[in-house]
């Protein structure tokens, strides 16, 4: 029944239909109504029940929550409650009953083994010190949410799996699990949404010197962050950078408390993100590629000496002596000098192990910075693109770099640009060649596909600058229909979706000649429409309405 019954006008026509005689009252979730229902008419229905119609009745209430709301709801508890009796749920053995009971074997099965409960397990010692993930893995709801999406991550990765190695297969399934768990706690905490999912897949793994995450501060960062807005004229662009700045906290706080905690490896997964935190079907695809990308590394890194030391250094370097440690670092630094590794993290971190622990090797600051250098320079000598993500993942982790690590970054950077400038004419006249003769095939570069964690091309570069005025006026007097709709993905991600600030003000004089370009074409065919006039007017004329063009 609904609580506000009690307390209505009407309550007692509730209570004919309530015999008097050996009855129970169960209040179930007294915590949902605190804030809608004022204190003392809750207090005097429920006093009403017991001492003035003889009612038993047993008030079910989040403890901790009713404490966070201070003082006043404090009341509620000390003035109604004779006796409290606390339940302390077994979360695990709940947690198998619910796989034993709504799921199948093999599934259930996997959920409880050792590993995959200890996900979950509150008791697991690495959770006992942070309050706030205790009390999410206790929440029974968030468990039931993040398993309920896994039984489904779990059967698409199922089909392709079936032949693989078990050993790899499994390990890979628990990661997913882990990441999902993650996942789950932040977005029912509403810490992490859709529109972060950038930061997410932007995610590295980082070396862990010279700083730590303070998990105690986090939940106040969330509610500091944007606590001074209401009323306040502030910088948009300042308070989408704390945002982010903190949803990649919150993304590396994830990774580093669900899925590190059980030296499980760090698989960032945008088709689960999605999954979880927008109810997007899960992309098989995506999947089957993150598979391939996974079982590519563990070959990569079981046959490379080099990726076996650094994952050493990385996962377990405590458990080096002193004498290993001193051999493991000359044989880090040779390997890093010779391109042994080809990724740009990889450099990162090893050169923070590199300089962390320089007084045990033979070598000045100088010579480690010459040594990373040439190192750096061999693994770009092989790489002939650079993506979107290559960038972008710098720019998310930098502020998490040790400081002596970051001129590594710097160096990355200028590496990558020197590679970019080179390609970049190339790409030009591909796109000017494209938009003259080939519009669908462009628009599939420049797009963002439905269903699909691509990022466009592009999405950081005024590639469409480049246009020249001739062909926006020569293509829009011969459009067809397929290159109208073209046109029209194009510039619905371009100014709508993946809205650049520098790309957009240097793209823009393209817009205003497109508009030109279709101006005049409505006003030479006057009483000669064609099919293409009519999607004109439909899609990109609408379009271009919703654009603020200055």
């Amino acid at each position: 029944m609904d609580i506000k019954a009690l307390v209505g006008n009407h309550s007692g026509l509730l209570y004919k239909l309530i015999p008097t005689v050996n009855t129970v009252i169960f209040l179930d979730d007294i915590e949902r109504v605190i804030d809608t229902i004022d204190i003392h008419k809750l207090l005097g229905a429920i006093n009403g029940l017991v001492e003035q119609r003889g009612y038993k009745v047993v008030v079910i209430a989040n403890n901790s929550y009713i404490e966070q709301k201070g003082e006043n709801k404090l009341v509620f508890k000390e003035k109604v409650i004779e006796k409290t009796v606390v339940y302390a749920p077994d979360v695990v053995a709940i947690f198998k009953e619910i796989c034993d009971k709504n799921y199948t074997s093999p599934f259930s099965d996997f959920m409880k083994g050792d590993i995959a409960v200890s996900v979950i397990n509150p008791s697991f010692p690495p959770y006992k010190e942070d309050c706030g993930l205790l009390a999410s893995l206790r929440n029974i709801r968030i468990l039931k949410f993040a398993l309920s999406h896994f039984n489904k991550i779990y059967e698409v990765c199922d089909a392709f799996l079936k032949e693989e190695d078990k050993e790899v297969s499994q390990t890979f399934l628990l990661a997913l699990w882990a990441v999902t768990v993650g996942i789950a706690i932040e977005y029912k905490n509403n810490r992490l949404s859709f529109k972060d999912r950038d930061q997410f897949s932007a995610y590295v793994d980082i070396s862990e010197i010279d700083w730590q995450f303070d998990e105690g501060s986090n939940e106040k960062d969330a509610e500091d962050l944007f606590a001074d807005e209401e009323g306040i004229d502030k910088d948009a662009k300042e308070n989408e950078k704390r945002r982010q700045q903190y949803a990649s906290s919150r993304v590396s706080y994830l990774f580093r408390t669900v899925v590190k905690a059980h030296d499980l490896p760090v698989i960032v997964c945008p088709q689960i993100y999605d999954f979880v935190t927008a109810g997007v079907n899960v992309d098989k695809d995506g999947l089957h590629n993150k598979w391939e990308e996974y079982k590519a590394i563990v070959i990569r890194n079981s046959v490379s000496p080099a990726y076996q030391l650094l994952q050493r250094f990385m996962r377990g370097q405590w458990e080096m002596s002193n004498n290993e440690m001193v051999t493991a670092l000359s044989e880090l630094a040779k390997f890093v000098e010779d391109g042994e590794f080809c990724d740009n993290m990889s450099y990162v971190n090893s050169a923070t192990y590199l300089q962390h622990f320089r007084e045990l090797t033979p070598y000045a600051q100088e010579d480690l910075q010459g040594i990373i250098i040439r190192g750096i320079d061999k693994m770009y000598n092989r790489i002939k693109s650079i993506t979107f993500y290559d960038k972008m993942n710098l720019d998310v982790i930098e502020s998490d770099i040790p400081k002596e690590s970051r001129w590594v970054l710097d160096y990355e950077r200028k590496k990558m640009s020197e590679i970019s400038s080179a390609n970049m004419d190339a790409d030009i006249k591909e796109v000017c060649r494209q938009f003259n003769e080939d519009l669908p095939a462009l628009a599939n570069r420049l797009s963002i596909k439905y269903n699909s964690t691509a990022v466009p091309e592009f999405s950081n570069y005024p590639i469409l600058s480049h246009i020249l005025p001739a062909d926006i006026i020569k293509k829009v007097k011969e459009i067809e229909p397929k290159e109208v709709m073209a046109l029209y993905n194009i510039i619905n991600t371009r100014f709508q979706q993946m809205v650049t600030p520098e790309v957009y003000d240097k793209e823009l004089p393209f817009l205003k000649r497109l508009i030109q370009a279709l101006e005049q074409r409505k006003e030479q065919r006057k009483g000669k429409k064609e099919y293409s006039d009519i999607l004109i007017e439909d899609y990109l004329m609408k379009l271009m309405k919703r654009i603020q063009i200055p």
